[in-house]
């Protein structure tokens, strides 16, 4: 027969495993709330109009009371507004415009303003400023071109590093076992004829880059199409972002590609010796191998930035859809 100690040692054992199993799902309930609320946020964020109660239901995957629940928390908090004449909810100032207009990626916005015009201006093609944030490329600004081609739709660049020219730039970043970690080995997707497949093509193009000064993408990823991109570097040396044009095979035409290319390489040099915004920008946006192979594993089998239909494909997510019959399984 077990001694009294034994029991007793046995009991305070059991006790503290099942003290610690509500604590796990506590956690694990917190995290799914919190994924909610974001699921909310963004289905807000992105719609084009106010949302009823019954289809942020399908969205958060919760009955009507809990998403109730979790929206007027929401709207306590001021991220979220109700519209009580169409009982409907809508984002909230402080979600849509979280960032002061003094922040540095706005200052960087209006500093890259003239540079971009003069971009568009020069070549005809679509100018724009993007800064490489926790391994993802991040559209601040763009400038249509004279054919209104808009590439980008969403502020985050999914398309292949490489197939784009501000992917190659990115790629040019970083250490070869960063660069073989965010792409992979190869082959690589081929888009067009003209698409680099394999790994030492590609590292053959980044050294190319890196010598003059900017990348190119010639009808790599569509047919008809090209693109240009050029470093911004932060006073530390590193580089943070780019400046890219993008736009047809006429624009931007095979045997004008290095003439064209030093234009968008001294633009960027310009910004990012005169603009207080890159330095003030320099810790925020500091190289992160890890960072950027973790963001290209999501993304190597996206559309390419320079193809329309990936653009009308991201445009068509913004205001949500409910599931299939079949696929609606509210959450308890």
């Amino acid at each position: 027969m077990p001694s009294i100690q034994s029991l007793t040692r046995q009991h305070v054992r059991q006790g503290q495993m099942n003290n610690t199993e509500p604590l796990e799902r506590q956690e694990k309930a917190q995290v799914s709330q919190l994924e909610r609320a974001f699921d909310v946020i963004n289905a807000l964020i992105n719609s084009t109009q106010p949302l009823k109660l019954s289809v942020l239901s399908e969205v958060t995957r919760l009955d009507p009371s809990g998403t109730l629940r979790l929206l007027k928390t929401l709207i306590d908090l001021g991220y979220v507004t109700r519209d009580d004449a169409t009982k409907s909810y809508l984002p909230s100032a402080r979600a849509m415009f979280p960032l002061s207009l003094f922040h540095p990626f706005q200052e960087l916005r209006r500093d890259a303003a003239d540079l971009l015009f003069a971009i568009q201006r020069d070549t005809g093609a679509t100018s724009a400023v993007q800064v490489f944030l926790g391994g993802e490329r991040v559209v601040l600004e763009q400038r249509a071109g004279s054919n209104r081609l808009l590439p980008y739709v969403e502020p985050i660049v999914r398309s292949p590093h490489h197939a784009s020219a501000s992917g190659k730039l990115l790629l040019s970043s970083l250490t070869a076992q960063e660069i073989a970690a965010v792409v992979g080995p190869g082959p690589f997707e081929r888009f067009t004829p003209h698409t680099l497949t394999t790994f030492e093509q590609l590292q053959a193009e980044i050294r190319k880059g890196r010598e003059r000064g900017f990348f190119t993408v010639v009808e790599e990823a569509m047919v008809g199409m090209s693109a240009i991109a050029a470093p911004l570097i932060a006073p530390n040396g590193q580089v943070i972002g780019g400046l890219v044009a993008f736009g047809t095979s006429v624009q931007l035409p095979a045997q004008l590609m290095d003439e064209r290319g030093e234009a968008v390489k001294r633009a960027a040099e310009m910004l990012s010796r005169m603009s207080p915004a890159l330095r003030a920008l320099e810790t925020l946006l500091s190289r992160n191998g890890k960072a950027a192979a973790a963001a290209g594993e999501r993304t190597q089998n996206l559309e390419p930035e320079e193809s329309p239909k990936a653009a009308r494909k991201t445009a068509t997510k913004a205001t949500p859809k409910a599931p299939p019959k079949a696929a609606r399984k509210r959450r308890t």
